[in-house]
C-alpha cells in the first residue's frame, strides 16, 4: 500500500469514528432526557453515579407501579365488597359523600378524626357533614395504619341522628373491612382493622355514646347508668318481607316495642303516660314507620332511643329522643318520579308549583320547588302510594298533629322540637306554627301544616321553618325530641 493509500484509508477511518461517536452522543443524550433522575441516599460503598441513576430509576417505577396496584386493589375491593347502605351513599351523585367529591377534598386524617363541639347534622350542618365526609374518606381512601380513631375532645354535645349516622358508617365498615382481611392472603392493611374514640370526657356525650353509640352498635360493649335506658339501634329489611300485609304487621310489632320501652322508663320514675298521651305518642312512632317505609328505596330501615331521666330544681321529668331514618330517593324524589304511582297528587303539586312561579316565590337556595313539593307531602291525604294499593287516608299530618299534642303549649314546654330532613330540605316542627282545620268546595274537613299565619299552602312558609339547605340528605331522616313533663303523666300509687 502506497504513502497515498494509507493517508486515504486512515481519513476514512476517522469519519467513521467520528460518525459512530456523534451517534454514540446523540443516543446518550436521548436517554438522559427520557430518564428520570433521582438522588437516593447511599450508606454502602460508593457506586458510580450512572448506577446510582439507573438504580433509582428502576426504584421509582417499581413504587408508582406498586402504588397503582395497591389504589386499584383498594377500589376493586369497595366496588365488589361494599355493604349497601354504605355504597349507596358513596355512590349517590348528590350525597356530600360521593367518593370522587371526597377524593378531590384530599382530607389527611393520619388516622384520627377530630369530633366538632356540637355533632349535628342538624344544628351545625357544615361542621357534622364535614366530619362524617372525614370518617367515610379516613377509612376508605386514605394510607392507613390499621386504625382509625375519632377524637372527642373538643366535643360538647353530640345529637342522636348524626352518632346514628356514624354508626351505620362504622357498622357497614367493620363488616367491609373483615372480608377483605379474609380475601386478601397477604393481609395487607388495605383499610384499618380497629376503630375507636377517645378523650371523651364530657359526661352527656359519654352517657350517649356508652348507651347507644358505636360501641354498643359494632361489638355490645355498652356501660349501665342509673337515669339512661337506651332502645339500641334497630335494623329493619324490608326486603326480607315484600307483602304489604306483613310489612304493616312489623311495623305494628316495631310501634308496640318502641311504646312498651318507653312505658318502661316512665315506670322506673314511678309515673306513666295518660291513656290519651300513650295513643299519641304510638301514633307517631307508627306513623314515623310508615313514612319511612313509603318513601325508601334502599331494602333498610333504621331507628333508635334514647331516654334520660332528671331531676332538676326538684322537678323530675324525662327526655325521650327517637331517630327514624332510611336511604334512598327523598320525598321529592319520589313524587317527582315519573314510576311514583299517585299521579294526582303529582298534578296537584305540579299546578302548586307553577303558581309560586308565577308569582316569583321561589328563591334559588331559599326555597325551591323541592322544599314546597316537600312540606305539600306532609299534608293530609297526601302520599306517594297509590290509594288502590294502600289507603291511609292522612298521611304525615297525624303523627306532626300527635307530636304537639304530646309536646303542649310553647310556654310550657320550650325543649320539645321535631325535624325532617329529606334531600336539601329542611322541616323543623317547634311549635310556633299549629295544625289548622280547613273546609274544602265539597264541605269536607281537612287539616293542613303550611308554617304561615295564613294557613294556606299556596302561601310561601316561613323559611326558618321549612327552607333549603345546602347539604343533601340522601334519604330521610326524622329526629324527634319529646319532654314527658308533670303535666303529660300520671303519678303511680307506690
Amino acid at each position: 500500500m502506497t504513502s497515498g493509500q494509507k493517508k486515504e484509508h486512515s481519513l476514512i477511518l476517522q469519519r467513521i469514528r467520528s460518525k459512530a461517536f456523534h451517534r454514540q452522543v446523540r443516543r446518550k443524550k436521548i436517554q438522559k432526557k427520557n430518564r428520570v433522575q433521582y438522588h437516593v441516599p447511599y450508606d454502602g460503598l460508593p457506586v458510580p453515579r450512572k448506577l446510582r441513576r439507573t438504580e433509582a430509576t428502576i426504584r421509582q417505577h417499581n413504587i408508582e407501579r406498586s402504588v397503582k396496584d395497591y389504589a386499584n386493589t383498594k377500589n376493586r375491593y369497595i366496588e365488589k365488597y361494599l355493604p349497601p347502605n354504605l355504597k349507596y351513599l358513596i355512590t349517590t351523585k348528590e350525597s356530600p359523600f360521593y367518593f370522587e367529591k371526597l377524593i378531590r377534598q384530599r382530607f389527611n386524617s393520619n388516622g384520627v378524626v377530630k369530633v366538632p363541639k356540637i355533632f349535628s347534622i342538624i344544628e351545625d350542618p357544615i361542621n357534622g357533614y364535614l366530619t362524617l365526609c372525614k370518617v367515610i374518606s379516613a377509612l376508605l381512601y386514605e394510607p392507613t395504619e390499621g386504625t382509625f380513631e375519632l377524637d372527642y375532645e373538643g366535643c360538647e354535645k353530640v345529637e342522636l341522628g348524626s352518632q346514628i349516622l356514624l354508626d351505620i358508617i362504622l357498622k357497614d365498615f367493620m363488616k367491609f373491612s373483615s372480608i377483605c382481611l379474609r380475601i386478601d392472603r397477604g393481609q395487607r392493611k388495605f383499610f384499618p382493622v380497629t376503630v375507636g374514640g377517645n378523650n371523651i370526657n364530657k359526661e352527656e356525650v359519654r352517657k350517649l355514646i356508652f348507651s347507644v353509640g358505636s360501641p354498643v352498635t359494632l361489638n355490645g360493649n355498652g356501660h349501665k347508668y342509673p337515669d339512661i335506658i337506651p332502645y339500641k339501634l334497630c335494623i329493619h329489611d324490608n326486603e326480607k318481607e315484600r307483602d304489604l300485609d306483613r310489612r304493616m304487621e312489623q311495623k305494628e310489632l316495631d310501634t308496640t316495642e318502641m311504646a312498651d320501652y318507653v312505658l318502661n322508663c316512665l315506670t322506673r320514675m314511678n309515673k306513666v303516660l295518660t291513656p290519651e298521651k300513650l295513643d299519641d305518642l304510638c301514633t307517631v312512632i307508627g306513623e314515623i314507620l310508615i313514612n319511612a317505609e313509603e318513601h325508601s328505596s334502599t331494602k333498610y330501615r333504621f331507628s333508635i332511643g334514647y331516654f334520660k331521666e332528671y331531676n332538676v330544681d326538684d322537678k323530675h321529668y324525662g327526655i325521650f329522643r327517637l331517630v327514624i331514618l332510611n336511604f334512598g330517593q327523598t320525598i321529592y324524589e319520589k313524587f317527582k318520579s315519573e314510576d311514583c304511582p299517585n299521579k294526582e297528587i303529582v298534578s296537584k303539586m305540579q299546578e302548586l308549583s307553577e303558581s309560586y312561579t308565577t308569582r316569583k316565590l321561589f328563591r334559588q337556595r331559599e326555597f325551591e320547588e323541592e322544599n314546597l313539593w316537600t312540606l305539600y307531602a306532609l299534608q293530609e291525604g297526601v302520599s306517594s302510594v297509590s290509594p288502590k294499593e294502600y289507603k291511609r287516608g292522612n298521611g304525615s299530618i297525624r303523627f306532626i298533629e300527635s307530636f304537639f299534642n304530646i309536646k303542649g303549649s310553647l310556654e310550657a314546654d320550650d325543649i320539645s322540637s321535631m325535624t325532617i330532613l329529606s334531600g336539601n330540605t329542611s322541616v323543623i316542627f317547634d311549635g310556633k306554627y299549629e295544625i289548622q282545620t280547613k273546609i274544602n268546595a265539597n264541605n269536607e274537613t281537612f287539616r293542613v301544616m303550611t308554617f304561615n299565619e295564613s294557613g294556606n299552602i299556596e302561601e310561601k312558609p316561613d323559611n326558618r321553618s321549612v327552607c333549603q339547605r345546602d347539604q343533601y340528605f340522601p334519604g330521610t331522616l326524622i329526629s324527634a325530641k319529646i319532654l314527658l313533663n308533670d303535666d303529660d303523666l300520671i303519678q303511680l300509687e307506690n
